[in-house]
């Protein structure tokens, strides 16, 4: 027990030894009063089925919002996974993105025709070929040469290059090694 609870028991018992015996009687009706209202609460409280009906009657409309919340969560989760599916079809299929995407929201771009035609993309990379092979015979792909061609850009003399913006890796010097 605390100082406070040893103290306020104190009281109490100083006032009713000190009382008369008309305020004696006062206390002890306003006690009974009070126990026979506890007891009325605690005897005659509802059932809890009446408590729950009382509180369904006052609002009805709290069933109705987790439904309508799970109604709009549900349709956000459809449009979420319906959208690429929607997306790759307007892209893909020329007919439904005329038929669905209005003229002025329509900002896609006609496909270009190809530079090349496939036998002119292979006509070129034949001769690249030939011509990395003919270098190769004639020994242009020598280790000095394949290090110089590692460090200094194509059609750059190391020699006329005196502040080094020709290198591949200006930060290397000339003796040092170039990983691969």
């Amino acid at each position: 027990m605390s100082f406070s609870t040893l103290g306020k028991t104190a009281v109490i018992r100083r006032f009713l030894s000190s009382s008369s015996k008309t305020a004696r009687t006062e206390h002890d009706a306003i006690l009974k009063e009070a126990n026979e209202k506890m007891k009325a609460y605690y005897t005659n409280r509802p059932s809890i089925e009446k408590i729950r009906e009382s509180k369904r009657r006052r609002n009805p409309n709290i069933d109705r919002e987790h439904y309508i919340q799970a109604l709009v969560v549900g349709s956000f989760l459809a449009v979420f996974v319906i959208t690429p599916f929607l997306g790759k079809k307007i892209a893909t299929d020329e007919a439904f993105r005329e038929a669905v995407v209005p003229s002025w929201y329509d900002f896609s771009i006609s496909r270009p025709k190809s530079a090349w035609t496939r036998q002119e993309l292979h006509e070129q990379l034949v001769q690249v070929q030939r011509d990395l092979h003919e270098r190769a015979i004639r020994g242009e792909f020598s280790p000095e040469k394949i290090d110089q061609m590692r460090r200094h850009f194509d059609g750059v003399n190391p020699e006329d290059d005196e502040h080094g913006w020709g290198k591949l890796h200006p930060g290397l010097d000339d003796d040092e090694d170039i990983e691969d």
